[in-house]
């Protein structure tokens, strides 16, 4: 009886394999770790690569045209040119990343622009419009299980907005509108004795008539 106590008292006693036990549970953790500060990383380069296509598209929107659909339409064509491009496409077409939902605002007849979403705060800053475009980026790629840890998602998944914002230049519809009809207006009725009239070409229906610079 004694002998099978001192048998039991022993067992409990021993500490062989705590050790093995310590490394396998440390390893794992660390693994845990390494994946995602890996994970997070990458997703940081990732973004600065989706933040330079959406500065690309924006850069393409920019420049004057004849419309501003024209605008709008350069645009769209850079970002699916981006989208096709042999460096860019394995990096979003994977399962990790994605890059979605080109949002286009570029004020002008529309109105539309960024303001609901960034203000332009300071009341020196009110004739900034803040136009340009905005893209939806999704990290996949955080989306996992790490022994012990758990899942690093909570069901919202891992999104951003990676957004261009800069002035768009006037197209030449808008300087015609703003020349040929408003501006003329304006001076016609200015123009008691007609004289504006006489000038060659001024009264067509062409493209282009003589008129001071008004910056377009």
């Amino acid at each position: 009886m004694k002998k099978n106590l001192r048998s039991a008292h022993s067992t409990l006693a021993n500490s062989k394999g705590f050790l093995s036990a310590d490394f396998i549970f440390s390893i794992v953790i660390a693994s845990g770790l390494c994946i995602v500060f890996f994970s997070l990383t990458f997703t940081l380069s990732m973004v600065e690569i989706g933040q330079y296509i959406a500065y690309s598209v924006t850069r393409a929107h920019a420049p004057g045209h004849k419309t501003q659909e024209d605008q709008t339409a350069m645009a769209k064509a850079k970002f699916a040119s981006l989208q096709k491009n042999k460096v860019l496409r394995p990096l979003f077409s994977n399962g990790w990343f994605e890059i979605t939902n080109l949002d286009i605002r570029g004020g002008g007849s529309d109105s539309k622009d960024f303001a609901d979403r960034y203000p332009r705060g300071l009341a020196s800053d009110a004739d900034l419009p803040q136009i340009g475009v905005r893209l939806n980026f999704e990290a996949k790629m955080l989306k996992m299980k790490i022994p012990m840890m758990g899942s690093t998602d909570n069901g919202s998944g891992f999104k951003a907005f990676l957004t261009g914002l800069m002035i768009r230049e006037p197209s030449a519809k808008e300087c015609f509108d703003q020349i040929r009809k408003e501006r003329y207006r304006a001076i016609m009725a200015l123009d008691k004795d007609r004289r504006f009239e006489k000038i060659a070409g001024a009264s067509s229906e062409q493209s282009y008539v003589p008129m001071e610079d008004n910056g377009c």
